[in-house]
């Protein structure tokens, strides 16, 4: 049976002030996963629940997660809205 792995991956306030709205491969999330693992190979997507994709390898984040992500999403890729409050920074946990 195979070991079950955490990686916790922190969404700065820097990758917030530097990525790209509205683009997957360049926003908030996509930066913290190019940092962590070292490759520009990233997509990050919403439909009902988060997509994060790093090699074309699917991320599993926490059943948990999925609302935080899909809540930092919606903030960061409406922060332009005054009537959506400003992404905050947070810890995205991975289970590999």
């Amino acid at each position: 049976m195979k070991e079950t792995v955490k990686r916790y991956i922190n969404i700065t306030q820097d990758d917030i002030d530097k990525g790209v709205q509205c683009d997957s491969n360049k926003c908030a999330i996509a930066l913290a996963l190019k940092r962590e693992y070292k490759t520009d190979d990233v997509k990050v997507c919403a439909d009902s629940y988060p997509i994060l994709i790093v090699n074309k390898n699917d991320l599993n984040i926490s059943f948990k997660m999925d609302n935080d992500v899909l809540d930092f999403i919606d903030c960061y890729d409406n922060m332009d809205d005054m009537d959506i409050p400003s992404p905050k920074p947070f810890t995205l946990e991975v289970i590999e």
